[in-house]
């Protein structure tokens, strides 16, 4: 589904991506890992045309979405689960789905109805407003809003990022859910628990490249891949 190759970015005069290859298979749950400053934001960004390439293609089922407009680059299917949540305080539940279904509308399976029925928590708080909304509801929200856009591919930044461990958690439960219903994600991560519950593969990037990929329970028995690329044992 998703073709990178030799993609470069950055931010005025710093170049971040230093020509990351990857590959991702339809269905497929991707984990990716590195430590703090080595690009795993930038290519989530990259990705959703919110920073601009400087070399390199990003084909998404063989359409070339290198440099295009966030905008272009989500009607071709591709929905981002930003890091910090970014939901709208003053909006209601209701108000934010009824705005993602708008743009989603007859494009695929994902409408109001079956998204509150994969996370029901939006459903009891529907009448509320978004800033009223715990930080992992506050979550499962942008996750909805993400869902009923009908993306092929979903970008997830962050998920856990300032949420307790039992928060994080159910935020796992919800991954699985969209892993069963045949989503395709990138999962960026710091939480080692939470990537290895929902990754179907692990791969680790290191100044601006991925350095490594392999099944998660591969990763997770090699003790020493772990301990070299991220610091922990």
């Amino acid at each position: 589904m998703l073709e990178v190759r030799g993609l470069e970015s950055g931010y005025k005069r710093s170049t971040v991506l230093q020509g990351v290859d990857l590959d991702l298979a339809a269905g497929q749950v991707l984990g990716l890992l590195g430590r703090n400053g080595v690009g795993k934001t930038t290519l989530i960004n990259t990705l959703m045309g919110l920073v601009t390439p400087s070399a390199g293609s990003v084909r998404l089922e063989g359409a070339d979405l290198a440099g295009r407009r966030p905008d272009v680059i989500a009607r071709a299917g591709v929905a981002l689960v930003p890091q910090g949540r970014r939901v709208w305080a003053p909006l209601t539940v209701a108000e934010h789905l009824a705005l993602a279904a708008r743009r989603g509308r007859g494009r695929g399976p994902w409408d109001t109805a079956r998204v509150i029925e994969l996370l029901p928590r939006l459903g009891e708080r529907d009448r509320h407003q978004a800033g009223q909304l715990s930080g992992g509801e506050q979550q499962m929200l942008a996750i909805a809003r993400a869902l009923l856009t009908n993306p092929r591919l979903v970008l997830m930044d962050e998920p856990s990022d300032g949420l307790a461990p039992a928060v994080v958690d159910s935020i796992g439960e919800v991954i699985a859910g969209m892993k069963q219903e045949g989503v395709t994600l990138v999962v960026v991560e710091q939480d080692l628990h939470l990537a290895f519950a929902v990754a179907d593969e692990i791969a680790v990037m290191d100044k601006g490249r991925v350095v490594h990929r392999s099944p998660t329970l591969e990763f997770r028995r090699d003790s020493s891949i772990a301990h070299a690329l991220l610091g922990v044992a």
